[in-house]
């Protein structure tokens, strides 16, 4: 997916968004000011499953959303258990303004 389709919703409504590339800029960006990770599991998606897993056990509250292709039903799953919440690409893409604004808000 291209960051601007999540940049640029963000942008448009004041949402900073940080994009990262590897697990281990993941693993050391996330900080008090993070409300959210957003996850992408189109390929190259290696090693989401395992950061979704360090991601939670680091950060218990921290929201998570996945989004991937709906037909990559076991890596949606995998997400899940791991404590992600998960969408399609088709279900993000359509929502994503919305989607963003209700991550950027403070946990509840």
């Amino acid at each position: 997916m291209s960051n601007s389709r999540v940049t640029g919703p963000a942008n448009a409504q004041g949402i900073p968004v940080r994009v990262i590339a590897s697990k281990r800029g993941i693993l050391e960006t996330i900080d008090a000011e993070t409300t959210a990770l957003i996850v992408d599991l189109n390929p190259p998606a290696r090693d989401a499953i395992s950061t979704i897993e360090e991601v939670r056990a680091a950060h218990p509250d921290l929201r998570i959303l996945v989004h991937g292709p709906h037909v990559q039903v076991e890596l949606l799953s995998a997400a899940k258990e791991a404590g992600a919440d998960v969408m399609t690409n088709g279900q993000f893409h359509q929502q994503v303004g919305a989607v963003l604004v209700k991550l950027a808000e403070p946990a509840s």
